[in-house]
């Protein structure tokens, strides 16, 4: 009877890799990422928006949207960085790598944004905001794919159930 009321788990998951910052086994970085991937991610369409219907608001909500999505990958990548050099494992796979590179030049991006809009939020649209909030959205997607595939193909950064022998011990290669 309690076998029917466990979580269905595919076939191809591949063993877990627990989360070192984490409260109650629940790893901190994948529940912070969600508000800069969302924030970050809707600044360009709010700049659309500013163009489209010529309302200060946009761009006004833009600017706001880039200060805190800025604020939250900053506080979700120093989760993200110390479960990455405190789990040997992870340092191993070059998505990891990946994920972490692209997630700075995010930070980056997003930085550039708010020194860019801070002066004047409606002014900095057109073209330089335009074009910082595209390449941002353009890496926030990179690297919430690259986030996606450590999680749900690697199984790094999760809750962390599974083989307790597996994730008990750093040493084991990555599964690419």
């Amino acid at each position: 009877m309690r076998k029917t009321l466990e979580q269905p788990r595919p076939d191809t998951t591949s063993h877990t890799v627990r989360s070192r910052v984490a409260i109650a086994k629940h790893p901190l970085h994948p529940m912070l990422v969600v508000y800069p991937i969302a924030l970050l991610s809707l600044v360009f369409p709010a700049d659309i928006l500013t163009l489209w219907l010529g309302q200060p608001f946009w761009a006004q909500t833009a600017y706001w949207m880039n200060v805190v999505g800025l604020a939250f990958g900053v506080l979700a990548g120093v989760v993200g960085t110390a479960d990455m050099f405190l789990i040997k494992v992870v340092r191993r796979h070059v998505s990891a790598w990946n994920h972490f590179i692209v997630a700075v030049m995010v930070l980056a991006m997003a930085g550039l944004g708010v020194w860019l809009r801070a002066p004047d939020p409606v002014a900095a649209v057109w073209p330089w905001g335009l074009l910082q909030s595209g390449m941002l959205m353009l890496l926030v997607m990179s690297a919430g794919w690259l986030g996606g595939t450590l999680s749900f193909r690697h199984g790094i950064g999760v809750y962390g159930e599974g083989n307790p022998h597996v994730h008990a011990s750093d040493e084991q290669p990555p599964a690419e």
